[in-house]
């Protein structure tokens, strides 16, 4: 199987081409505000330099949210498009599940990853999964709340418990007061992965679980809120 994974939610731009159990090719931009302009030409490179034909692809995946508004848009209507030229099945994958994740080659059995991205001022949006033996399995659901709210919304951890993301500074000192085995992974070093975001999706086709290309919509979990440009004649 040979699955195209875009990621756009945050400031990173990355494609990623799962051939198998191998990651063929990725690509990643770690700039904000190039979605837009970027993400198609690295899909063509990617694919060129991978050797592989739009037909090839047997799945398109893409980064659902939460994240960024303007990137998950991006990204999904990218993503819909490749998958209707391909004529293949469209796969969401929650951000935050896919960059847990990315933390399994370093925690162990029983540890819990908190995926936390900046939800502007003291919210961040946090996602929590416990690594077992066959995977990672949530621990506490996604959701958008203040800082402080965090050691309430996650529980009990009985094992060391793994921070990553963009919004894992904001939340380091209310972490650690409440978990004696607190590790933050720098989100500067361990930036979101669209080979992830394949690797997640990976595992929801082995279960034959796609989705509508005509209705998907990005998981934004806050409600947009949008502000109207001036008048020109105010």
């Amino acid at each position: 199987m040979s699955l195209l994974a875009l990621e756009t939610a945050t400031s990173t731009c990355g494609v990623a081409l799962l051939q198998g159990d191998t990651v063929l090719a990725e690509m990643h931009l770690h700039r904000p505000r190039v979605h837009a302009e970027r993400l198609t030409p690295l899909v063509e490179a990617l694919l060129a330099q991978a050797e592989v034909e739009l037909g090839a692809l047997d799945a398109v995946a893409v980064s659902r949210g939460p994240g960024s508004y303007t990137g998950l848009r991006i990204g999904a209507s990218t993503a819909k498009g490749w998958a209707l030229a391909a004529k293949v099945p469209l796969v969401g994958v929650s951000t935050l599940a896919a960059y847990a994740a990315s933390v399994r080659p370093i925690a162990a059995p029983g540890d819990v990853v908190c995926a936390l991205l900046d939800a502007r001022r003291d919210e961040v949006y946090a996602g929590a999964y416990r690594r077992t033996p066959t995977g990672m399995h949530e621990h506490a659901p996604v959701q958008a709340l203040p800082v402080a709210a965090l050691p309430a919304w996650l529980g009990a951890v009985d094992g060391q418990l793994w921070g990553v993301g963009d919004g894992g500074e904001k939340a380091r000192e209310v972490l650690a007061a409440t978990h004696d085995a607190f590790s933050l992974v720098p989100a500067d070093a361990h930036p979101p992965s669209a080979a992830w975001v394949a690797r997640c999706a990976q595992q929801r086709l082995a279960t034959d679980t796609t989705d509508d290309v005509a209705t998907f919509e990005p998981l934004y979990v806050k409600d947009v809120h949008a502000t109207p440009a001036p008048s020109p004649f105010a």
